[in-house]
């Protein structure tokens, strides 16, 4: 929740124009697409990269089975040149302690929405899984407190054991979620809506952008705070830009 701070207190963090921003890519050891759009954008980085969560299927940094070293040493090149912001998802968490993330900022989940600013305006940032009830927010707060993520760390040093928790997941089906355009506006709505709550009256919203729910759609009304469902780069192989005028969702390896 975002709480209530002298203005001078901090400075918000800026979103710069030619940011881009990759959602739930779910990657998977033997995937090639995440390696090759990090390899692309190294040669030609952006202002800024925000991995917006779930970039893998399974992602703990107390399991070491779980991390993919080639792509986590691509975003460790990334960040020495860029500024990378790391928002952990349902698939991905406690990774501060990963050595390719140290110069990133990661922000866990308990810390989201995070307040952005872009042009005198403030956005929320946010993986997405928030505001889903109490039985979801207690399912994620059990999975991801200290004592959790030591005894996944335990466990996974049993390879068996670990196969057989780790295999359903990465089997899982992946999902993209369409919606008409009178379900997406509602959903939007609502979104905002939560949002508009959780700020506890700071100054006033422009917009919200959160993955998770694999949409890709853009919602933006004359008078209401503008809402970014950012695309599965999984499902779409999209990501959303901040062009100069903007919010653009383009395929990642155009």
């Amino acid at each position: 929740m975002l709480k209530d701070r002298p203005r001078s207190a901090f400075v918000l963090p800026q979103i710069l124009e030619g940011a881009l921003f990759i959602a739930d890519a779910h990657h998977q050891e033997g995937m090639a697409d995440l390696p090759h759009f990090l390899e692309k954008i190294r040669a030609r980085p952006p202002s800024q990269l925000f991995l917006m969560g779930d970039i893998f299927q399974i992602l703990v940094g107390s399991v070491v089975q779980s991390h993919t070293p080639c792509v986590l040493e691509q975003i460790e090149s990334l960040s020495r040149q860029i500024p990378v912001f790391y928002f952990e998802g349902n698939h991905d968490f406690g990774l501060r302690s990963l050595p390719q993330l140290k110069n990133a900022t990661i922000y866990p989940r308990g810390t989201q929405p995070v307040a952005f600013t872009h042009k005198n305006k403030i956005y929320c940032l946010a993986h997405g899984d928030l505001f889903l009830g109490f039985g979801y927010g207690l399912y994620i707060r059990l999975l991801l407190n200290g004592l959790s993520l030591r005894s996944l760390g335990f466990l996974a040093r049993f390879r068996p054991l670990y196969a057989l928790v780790s295999a359903p997941i990465y089997a899982k089906q992946i999902k993209n979620f369409p919606q008409s355009d009178l379900d997406f506006t509602r959903f939007a709505t609502a979104r905002l809506e939560q949002y508009t709550l959780c700020k506890n009256g700071t100054p006033p919203l422009s917009g919200v952008i959160e993955g998770h729910f694999h949409i890709g759609r853009i919602h933006k009304p004359q008078e209401s705070p503008l809402y970014v469902g950012l695309p599965s780069f999984y499902c779409t192989k999209e990501i959303t830009e901040l062009g100069g005028l903007d919010w653009i969702i383009h395929p990642a390896l155009r």
